[in-house]
């Protein structure tokens, strides 16, 4: 009873660990190293679009790995991965060993992240998916919030390389943890999607009378759009975030009243995160990702057009409700659909095609450069988050039939 309580807080701490070390604080550390080791702050700020185009183009390996090495190994190759990934950063003199190191890091988050995570809440709390992922994604995306100060002070009392070495200390410790907690029920490391679902814990869909695998489910309309949710949502976050304080400027706010939406932004996301896996038991899961979608819409349509801070408030809110339902929807409906197996596994493959998020504020700074405004960008953005809220709302996937009979929550 007790041990997968212990498997959740494992999982729950590798995401705030990946969370504080990576996207959420790089940022602080890396113009302190532009700074010390003469780097370009074009060629440091590279090495975000690098560590994202990692997560995104190795997110297929944790689909492949469970089935043949376990939850327990995947979990720990990521974060030997990450560990080697930060040690290679401490001693990094040159902009080539930083890249390679935000490349291995990058990978380690693909291995020991979100896939992996669904993979054990699935199996282990089987009649409350929905519910545990949010809590999951609440409690690890706390790392978003505090990454950045503790690495601010972590530099303020000693410096950059010991920052990340102190970090790669921490996930070989994680190693360990995992290493000695992670199991799973069946006793087994693999398992596929057949005797996922014999168990009788799992909601897979039959298709012509068997369990489709992920290489059939991947070309699957329902896949494709929920693919495209992600995508969008990633590039909208990422988006927002990277151009936030400039668009406001532009709009003639103040860069405090940008920081000020951000980080409101990240707390409603967050709170929605933990509030999403209920409201998904209770509700459809099809539903709610709609819902989710069409509030990111009218966020960042508001967003586009804050000319006061009452509208970055109140399009902070929006955002962020929309942002935060979206993330745990998506997971939910991917399960209750495909089932745990290949609904790990499509995760996966979701995230390796929204690796082309990383180009969102590239476009939005090109638009910036022709026309003067970022608003023509995230007007897009509105209208394909729409378009798939519709869309997410009236299809039936033909190639789907009914759901077990263990299925108790709507889909």
């Amino acid at each position: 009873m007790y041990r997968k309580w212990i498997i959740f807080a494992v999982i729950v701490v590798g995401f705030f660990v990946l969370n504080a070390s990576t996207f959420a604080s790089l940022g602080v550390v890396l113009f302190v190293m532009a700074d010390d080791l003469g780097w370009s702050y074009t060629s440091a700020g590279l090495s975000f679009t690098i560590l994202g185009l990692a997560v995104g183009l190795t997110s297929f390996l944790p689909a492949i790995l469970l089935q043949r090495i376990g939850a327990r190994l995947t979990f720990c190759l990521g974060f030997f991965c990450v560990a080697l990934g930060f040690g290679l950063a401490s001693a990094s003199q040159g902009l080539g060993m930083f890249f390679a190191a935000m490349c291995l890091a990058g990978a380690g988050f693909s291995l020991a992240g979100n896939v992996t995570a669904v993979w054990l809440i699935g199996e282990w709390f089987p009649e409350h998916t929905g519910r545990m992922i949010g809590l999951y994604l609440m409690l690890g995306g706390i790392g978003d919030i505090l990454g950045p100060s503790l690495s601010h002070y972590m530099m303020e009392w000693t410096n950059w390389r010991f920052n990340w070495m102190l970090l790669a200390v921490i996930c070989g410790v994680l190693i360990l943890i995992g290493g000695a907690f992670i199991t799973e029920r069946r006793g087994v490391s693999g398992g596929t999607a057949t005797t996922d679902n014999s168990r009788g814990g799992d909601d897979a869909k039959e298709v012509d009378g068997a369990i489709p695998s992920w290489r059939v489910a991947i070309g699957r309309p329902l896949f494709l759009v929920i693919a495209a949710a992600i995508t969008f949502n990633l590039a909208c976050v990422t988006t927002v975030h990277s151009i936030a304080v400039s668009h406001l400027k532009l709009l003639g706010l103040s860069p405090a009243v940008g920081a000020l939406g951000l980080s409101f932004m990240a707390f409603v996301s967050l709170a929605f995160k933990g509030l999403a896996g209920p409201l998904c038991e209770r509700f459809s899961s099809r539903h709610m990702l709609a819902l989710s979608m069409a509030l990111q819409a009218v966020g960042v349509i508001m967003f586009a057009i804050a000319t006061n801070p009452a509208l970055v408030l109140v399009s902070s809110l929006m955002f962020g409700a929309g942002w935060g339902i979206t993330v745990v929807a998506t997971m939910v409906l991917l399960v209750d659909c495909f089932g745990r197996v290949i609904g790990a596994q499509l995760l996966g493959a979701a995230h390796q095609i929204s690796s082309i998020a990383a180009f969102g504020p590239l476009a939005a700074g090109v638009a910036a450069d022709k026309i003067g405004s970022f608003a023509p960008v995230f007007f897009a953005f509105a209208v394909a988050l729409g378009v798939l809220a519709l869309i997410i709302q009236v299809l039936r996937d033909p190639g789907m039939l009914k759901p077990s009979q263990v299925l108790t929550r709507p889909v």
